[in-house]
Parts: C-alpha cells; sequence; structure tokens
C-alpha cells in the first residue's frame, strides 16, 4: 500500500488508484479537493468521485485526517 500526503490529508492507496491520488492532488483546486475530503468527513461514508477522464474513484474515511483511496471498476 502506498501513501500521500494530498492538501494535509494523509490518503492510503494501491498503485492501480494513482491516477486518483494525482487528480486529487494535481488536477483539481485546493478547494474542489477539500470538498471531497470535507464530505467524507462529515459523513463518514465514502464519497464516490471520477477524473475529468471518467476513471472512477471511492474516497473512504479511515482515522483522524487519513483516507483510502480505491479505483472503482468501470473505465
Amino acid at each position: 500500500m502506498l501513501t500521500k500526503n494530498v492538501h494535509g490529508y494523509t490518503v492510503h492507496y494501491k498503485r492501480k488508484a494513482r491516477k486518483g491520488v494525482d487528480h486529487l492532488a494535481y488536477v483539481l483546486t485546493y478547494d474542489e479537493a477539500n470538498s471531497l475530503f470535507q464530505s467524507a468527513l462529515n459523513t463518514m461514508e465514502k464519497v464516490k468521485f471520477e477524473d475529468r477522464v471518467g476513471r472512477n474513484f471511492t474516497l473512504r474515511r479511515i482515522g483522524i485526517a487519513k483516507f483510502s483511496l480505491k479505483k472503482r471498476k468501470g473505465w
């Protein structure tokens, strides 16, 4: 499992979800990415999103400021 700090949040992910981490870190603005993290923090649920080319990902809270990111089936 790989780990990356994205906008102050620790994200754990497998290699196949790297495009999703890059999308959160480098493509989305801080406010856009923070909105996804805050949704996962507030609901304690998973937040589904897709990148700009249609790949599907799920962001899930696993602790205080810790998240897991998984690639969902699809593109």
